[in-house]
């Protein structure tokens, strides 16, 4: 008996940007098979929430904080909701997935936990010198995944 063949499961990393949304574009037109797993992937930056002079860090005031939050989920799964509308205008089914912390760090765990045979990101492409200051998402992953990445940059 034959070894049934493993379907691939490819990671696409979403976060609204025209760069992020290109690379689901390009993944959907250039590299998507009939029976891969597509998983949407964004992470969810609660950092703002906590930034300094932003309301909920007012003393007295621990709702602000929630509702912080609130925005912050909401605002993901937005995102994804419309995304995966997208996708499914390409002939994509797609499951979502939202991470929280760092996004290099989280998509890099996710492909990892997920088995992925593929990671797809967008890049903004910073300069050498914006990347080293600033650091990337596109780079990260490049560097610390074990699973192939496909980098789309978009002029």
């Amino acid at each position: 008996m034959a070894a049934q063949k493993k379907n691939r499961v490819c990671l696409i990393a979403v976060d609204g940007s025209k760069h992020s949304n290109y690379a689901l574009d390009w993944f959907a037109k250039h590299v998507h098979k009939e029976n891969d797993r597509a998983i949407l992937i964004t992470c969810v930056d609660h950092s703002s929430a906590f930034a300094y002079g932003h309301a909920s860090m007012v003393p007295g005031n621990p709702d602000a904080i929630t509702k912080a939050y609130a925005k912050e989920e909401k605002k993901s799964s937005d995102l994804l909701h419309k995304l995966e509308a997208e996708a499914l205008k390409h002939g994509v089914a797609v499951e979502t997935l939202r991470v929280g912390g760092d996004a290099g760090e989280a998509i890099v765990k996710a492909a990892a936990e997920y088995e992925a045979d593929l990671i797809v990101t967008g890049c903004r492409g910073l300069g050498q010198i914006r990347r080293t200051m600033m650091g990337s998402v596109s780079d990260y992953i490049i560097h610390h995944s074990h699973t192939p990445v496909l980098v789309c940059r978009h002029d």
